[in-house]
């Protein structure tokens, strides 16, 4: 097997030097930090205190008041600790990556070293995947380096094996995603600054603003139109996957999700009859694809796309 000469080469810069042990360090104490943070609060603060109900529609009356929010709170441990993890992840994710990617090509350029590179036997696509592939190691050797922290998940349980596969899955897209528009803005950018904050400003964008758009809308709004920014945010494709089969998760994520979904019978090509977190993951997928072919299209001086 023929390893791709950019990707080792990219590797023996990038790990060459103590910066990216000392970056992958400091990532790794504050994700602690936080698991550490998010464990104490799981095992502190959700449990039975004063009982609270939970206003479900036609829950009960006063001889029956139906559940209290404790007992939910103490049931869902495990997946609201899971829950937390994966979003912190994402965002560590939407974090990284901007870094790792703005200077993969706009370095080459600023350097003129970029026609010698294209001047090789490799093609224009292998430079790119390369490129990309270099970069999105990185993220996942960050992401690797943080599954023992995920660990703790185990004490509390309650985690079906699908639901893990599925965050795993948007975890993985998402950084395919953002590592492809990172590389492709850093083709077209002149210098690595203008890459990183181009691709910065859109991932956090697509990762936190499309999701405050939803939380700071009226409730009306929320369950009219802003309901479908969701689409756009890989914080509610976690949050999709984690309560398609999880009513009392759902339940308690009411107040900031809501699943944009109806799942009426109608058209195979409604939104409304896919999960949230299937129609984000595929279309992410599909736009790092279109973005990893647009990069080696501009970086190819003949514009062809292979």
């Amino acid at each position: 097997m023929v390893m791709n000469p950019v990707l080792i080469h990219e590797l023996r810069a990038r790990m060459r030097g103590g910066q990216a042990y000392l970056l992958l360090m400091a990532i790794i104490l504050i994700f602690g930090g936080v698991t550490l943070a998010t464990f104490w609060s799981v095992t502190n603060v959700l449990r039975p205190n004063a009982p609270l109900t939970v206003p479900f529609a036609g829950a009960g009356n006063q001889a029956n008041p139906g559940p209290q929010i404790d007992r939910i709170l103490i049931a869902q441990r495990g997946a609201i600790f899971f829950l937390i993890m994966s979003l912190w992840a994402i965002i560590i994710a939407a974090l990284i990556v901007p870094g790792a990617t703005s200077g993969s090509i706009a370095r080459e350029r600023e350097t003129h070293t970029l026609p010698l590179l294209l001047g090789t036997p490799l093609s224009p696509l292998s430079v790119a995947v390369g490129k990309l592939l270099a970069a999105g190691s990185y993220v996942a050797l960050v992401g690797a380096a943080s599954v023992p922290l995920f660990i703790l998940v185990i004490m509390f349980g309650g985690i079906p094996p699908d639901q893990i596969v599925s965050v795993v899955l948007i975890f993985l897209v998402t950084t395919f995603a953002f590592t492809s528009l990172g590389v492709f803005i850093s083709s077209i950018s002149r210098n690595g600054l203008l890459a990183a904050l181009a691709t910065y400003g859109i991932v956090l964008a697509l990762t936190v603003g499309s999701y405050l758009v939803f939380l700071l809308s009226s409730p009306l709004n929320k369950a009219v139109n802003m309901k479908y920014t969701l689409y756009f945010s890989p914080l509610a494709a976690v949050m999709s996957a984690l309560t398609q089969t999880n009513s009392q998760l759902s339940t308690i994520l009411g107040q900031v999700f809501r699943e944009p979904g109806t799942r009426v019978a109608g058209e195979w090509w409604a939104l409304g009859h896919y999960p949230l977190w299937c129609i984000t993951t595929l279309a992410y997928l599909l736009a790092g694809v279109v973005l990893l072919l647009a990069t080696s299209r501009v970086i190819n001086p003949l514009r062809r796309w292979l």
